[in-house]
Formats: C-alpha cells, sequence, structure tokens
C-alpha cells in the first residue's frame, strides 16, 4: 500500500500545482482522509461526477414501467407516471402534490428521458472502486462510484461531504441490487443539498429497496423495481426503467431543473394533530395541525376523515377538508359524522417552496362516534276492571307485548299476533312491532287489533274495528298517528275517521281519549301514543282503565 499511497500522493501534488489556492486545500484535505481509507482501490487527480441529464422526467417524482402501487398515506411532491403499463393504484389515500399520468403522453415521454439519463449513468468511467458491500459509516466526497461487489447495502448513514464546493455531484454504480436496513440515512455535509442540480445519482443494475424509516437522498434510477418500506423517505426521484414502484406510507419529493439549478427544500417541519372528542352519530367532528420547525411553513393542509372499518385509511375518505396555515397552524373545520364507530384523521400538509410534505400517520387521529339509543315498546291491549256489586275483577296484561326495547343498532322485534282474547275483554287480531334504525337513529313502535269487544258489568259494550297506532321518534323529534275504522259505545257511534291528537270524548259514564299522545323526556325523550284510552271512574260504575294499541318509541345520545 506505502508505493500506492505515494502515486497518489504524487498525483495530488501535481493536480495542486495547476489549480487555485482554494482547490489546492480542498483536495490535499482529500488526499489526507482517502489516504487513511482501507477501501480505496483506485483515485484519480480530479473527480467529476456528471449528472445525467433527466429531461422531462425532472418534474417526476416516480416513474415506472409496469405500476406504481401505495399503500397509506404517503405525500407525493412531483408528478408520477406509468407507461407503458396504466396501473396507478393508492392514490388515495396517497397524496401527489402534482399529476398523476397513466400511459399518456408525458408518462411515455419521462419514462424515455429515465431511460436515456439511466443508459447516460451506465456509461459513465469510475473515479473510485470501492471493495466494500455496504456504505454504512462511509463519508465521501463527490465523484463517480464503483464498487467491487455486486449488490450493495446502507446499514446506519452515509454522509456525503461536499467540501465547500457548490457544484459538488455524486454517481454511484452499483451492479445489481441497492438494499437500505430500517432507519438508515443519507447526510449531507459541506454545502451539499439534495436539490442542487440533482446532483446524487444512483444508478442501480436491478432493484432498489428502501428499508422502514429510511431517509434518503438522490435520484434511483433502477433498471427494474423500487420499493420504499413503511416510513421511508426519499428526496429526488424514483425511476423504475422496466419495472414498478412500490410505495407504503412514504414521503417522496422530486427537484425541478437537472442540470440547470433547482432550489432545495431546507425546511423539514414536523406536524402534530389535536382531533376533536367523542361525539354521538351525527354530530359534528374536527382535526387541527400544527407544524413546528421547518422553514416558516406556509400553504395547506388537507384534513382527511375515513369511515369506520377503513382502518389503513386507503379507501375513498369520509369527508376532505383544507386548511390554510395560519401562525403555524390550520383547522378542518366542522364534519358532520355518521354512523357509530371509530373515524381516523389524517392530516397532510402539501409543502411550499422551502419546506418538505408532511403527514399524520394513519391510526394516530381517532374519532369515537357513539350511537344513538333506540328504545320502543307496543303492545295490542291490556285491561283492568273492578267492582264490588256485583263483583268485577278483569285483568288482561298487555297482550301480545314486545316488553321494553332497548339497542343502538337497527333491529325489528315483533311479537307473534295473538288471534283471539275471550271473555268480558274480547278481541281477535292482535300484533306489536317494534324497529329500530341505527343511523339515522331512528325508533318506530306499532300496534293493531282487528276487532275488540268490551263488555264490562254497569257499563255500555264498547265495539271497535281495526284499530292501529304508531309512535316515530328520531333525534329531530317525534311523531305519532292513530287509525280507527269504526268505534262504538252503547249506542253512540263514535267516529269512523283519523281522529286528531288526544280527542276526548264522554259516553254515558264512558270517558274516551282517542289518539293519545303523552310525550315524555326522561329517561330519553319519546312519544307514547295510545289508539283508544278508556277510562271509567264514577260510583256505582266499573272502575275500568282500557289501552288498546299502545306504541311507544324514544331515542338517546342525540348530538
Amino acid at each position: 500500500m506505502r508505493p500506492l499511497r505515494r502515486r497518489i500522493a504524487q498525483a495530488f501534488a501535481r493536480a495542486e500545482h495547476h489549480r487555485r489556492s482554494v482547490a489546492k486545500r480542498t483536495l490535499a484535505a482529500l488526499a489526507t482522509a482517502f489516504l487513511l481509507s482501507p477501501v480505496l482501490l483506485a483515485l484519480p487527480a480530479e473527480a467529476v461526477a456528471v449528472t445525467p441529464f433527466l429531461g422531462s422526467a425532472v418534474n417526476f417524482a416516480a416513474v415506472a414501467a409496469t405500476t406504481i402501487t401505495n399503500t397509506g398515506n404517503t405525500v407525493v411532491t412531483g408528478d408520477i407516471g406509468v407507461s407503458p403499463g396504466t396501473a396507478v393504484v393508492g392514490f388515495p389515500p396517497g397524496i401527489v402534490n402534482g399529476t398523476i399520468h397513466a400511459a399518456d403522453g408525458p408518462a411515455a415521454t419521462a419514462h424515455a428521458d429515465a431511460h436515456t439519463a439511466f443508459v447516460q449513468a451506465s456509461g459513465e468511467p469510475c473515479d473510485f472502486t470501492l471493495s466494500i458491500a455496504d456504505l454504512g459509516g462511509q463519508t465521501l466526497p463527490p465523484g463517480v462510484y464503483c464498487f467491487t461487489s455486486s449488490g450493495i447495502g446502507l446499514t446506519g448513514t452515509l454522509t456525503l461531504n461536499a467540501g465547500g464546493n457548490p457544484t459538488a455531484a455524486w454517481l454511484f454504480k452499483i451492479g445489481t441490487t441497492l438494499t437500505t436496513a430500517s432507519n438508515s440515512a443519507v447526510v449531507l455535509v459541506g454545502g451539499a443539498t439534495p436539490c442542487n442540480n440533482n446532483n446524487i445519482t444512483w444508478e442501480v443494475g436491478s432493484s432498489a429497496t428502501l428499508g422502514s424509516g429510511t431517509s434518503f437522498v438522490g435520484n434511483i434510477l433502477a433498471s427494474a423495481s423500487i420499493t420504499l418500506n413503511t416510513s421511508a423517505s426519499s428526496s429526488g426521484g424514483l425511476y423504475a426503467d422496466t419495472g414498478a414502484v412500490t410505495m407504503d406510507t412514504n414521503m417522496v419529493s422530486t427537484c425541478n431543473g437537472a442540470g440547470g439549478g433547482g432550489g432545495g427544500l431546507p425546511g423539514h417541519p414536523t406536524i402534530a394533530t389535536t382531533p376533536s372528542g367523542s361525539v354521538p352519530a351525527g354530530g359534528t367532528v374536527s382535526d387541527s395541525a400544527t407544524l413546528t420547525g421547518g422553514a416558516s411553513p406556509s400553504g395547506i393542509v388537507t384534513f382527511k376523515l375515513f369511515s369506520p372499518g377503513d382502518t389503513t385509511c386507503s379507501g375513498t375518505p369520509f369527508a376532505t377538508k383544507t386548511g390554510t396555515l395560519s401562525g403555524g397552524t390550520a383547522s378542518s373545520g366542522p364534519v358532520t359524522v355518521g354512523a357509530a364507530g371509530t373515524y381516523n384523521w389524517v392530516a397532510a400538509y402539501s409543502g411550499d417552496g422551502n419546506n418538505s410534505p408532511v403527514s399524520s400517520p394513519c391510526g394516530s387521529e381517532q374519532v369515537v362516534v357513539t350511537g344513538q339509543t333506540l328504545t320502543g315498546r307496543a303492545f295490542g291491549l291490556s285491561a283492568r276492571a273492578t267492582l264490588d256489586v256485583p263483583h268485577v275483577d278483569i285483568t288482561v296484561p298487555p297482550t301480545p307485548d314486545t316488553g321494553e326495547i332497548s339497542t343502538t343498532s337497527s333491529s325489528s322485534t315483533t311479537t307473534p299476533c295473538v288471534a283471539q282474547i275471550t271473555g268480558l275483554v274480547a278481541a281477535h287480531v292482535l300484533c306489536a312491532n317494534v324497529t329500530t334504525v341505527a343511523f339515522p337513529g331512528k325508533s318506530t313502535a306499532s300496534a293493531s287489533v282487528a276487532d275488540a269487544t268490551i263488555s264490562i258489568p254497569t257499563l255500555p259494550t264498547i265495539t271497535l274495528r281495526t284499530v292501529n297506532s304508531t309512535s316515530t321518534t328520531t333525534c329531530a323529534g317525534s311523531t305519532g298517528t292513530t287509525t280507527i275504522l269504526f268505534l262504538k259505545v252503547g249506542n253512540t257511534v263514535v267516529v269512523t275517521t283519523n281522529v286528531a291528537p288526544n280527542t276526548h270524548v264522554t259516553v254515558d259514564g264512558v270517558s274516551l281519549v282517542l289518539n293519545e299522545q303523552i310525550p315524555f323526556s326522561t329517561p330519553d325523550k319519546g312519544l307514547t301514543v295510545n289508539a283508544i284510552h278508556v277510562t271509567v271512574n264514577v260510583v256505582g260504575l266499573a272502575q275500568t282503565d282500557v289501552i288498546v294499541a299502545s306504541s311507544k318509541s324514544d331515542i338517546g345520545n342525540c348530538p
């Protein structure tokens, strides 16, 4: 190694003789660093990497030959394109701050230009040849890098040092695969920026895979496919010459102006979100986002609310809102939710000229929406009559009776209709039902009696036919209806048509309330509707309380 080091030092000395003093100092520093490196096999007197010309592909953050597929809340800054393939999948939930081109003219041109850049990169001569298979822990100056290993990994941090050179560029030529371990990073120092003339290029002979949490810098020109695992980020375009680009909850951005400038994104803000609390179904929710760090971020935050069951935030959002940053904070404004369940907010900042995009992950902003409590009861007929002389003691329990129904889901409870009741209180075909709808919350109770005859001693006979009642309650309020085809007390025909609520009639000591409607608010708000309520409280007559076709509905936990 000593003769090799002497030849390298002599080469630097000859180069120093022809350069300005600034260049002399730079090369001297590089010579000192690389004489100490065990991985260096060859080093020319001056390393100058040529940045491949991307053409129209410079405006694309991702170009693939077959498909572009996304899972999760990826944010892409720049266009994406597929050609000759046609499939772009996963946007939404992914966000593209640019245009999606699928098998159209711009996609075809971008793919052709990226292929040309790949060919140009593969033809560049090597400045350095490294005998390592992993770039982790290395600090490298500008130049064209080749490797004795066909596949190259990155575990940990690779530092690219521009040495104060504003035009510094790097080209890495990898024979087969490029694979980064989880949470690896490419770090720039010495004045290097990722968007200075698209100055960092990775030419990959087959496929590139960025491990989860990797922070990567540079345009990737892959012969086959490019895969970004969960939460990996890339500052630079992804160009898959013959295969697919696959993303999963990533941050990807391109730099405009290959070979001719283009500003960097020095600001990398973080996002903190505050969703509203739990609300009843049909209530309103909201989200707010606060950006910290970065370079005074401005612009738009897009808020997407995903429905219950969409735990990956990959379906069509239930609602999409935008808010403009003011003082670093943006708000979604109110959103009226639907059915009960756990909703997920995702807030995505689109970035600006000085700041990269950033998004909250799916599952970090959950809002629990609770259902309405839906209650009801219905029965066909009940009766109670007592008298000492002559002795009268009649009891007919509510028949048929649904019982008290209470649920938060859609349901229907129907008791078997009773064919007949015999005795002094006789009736035929009595039915009762309670039906609930979870959202919009609604409880409906109904009861009916085909015909009945009430023949209680000391009272005139009461005859009725085709009696129905219905009570319906929603969060907006309650309504009730009663229909009575025929009603006769003794020799008096009381009604043969629909009757108004709470119609009072008295015949021969018998008091009747027709379409009796009794609102209540405890424990929940609701309404009881009795089609016919017969009472007698006269000395010498049987004390009587008969209810025909009773329906009760109520609802709780309204917004």
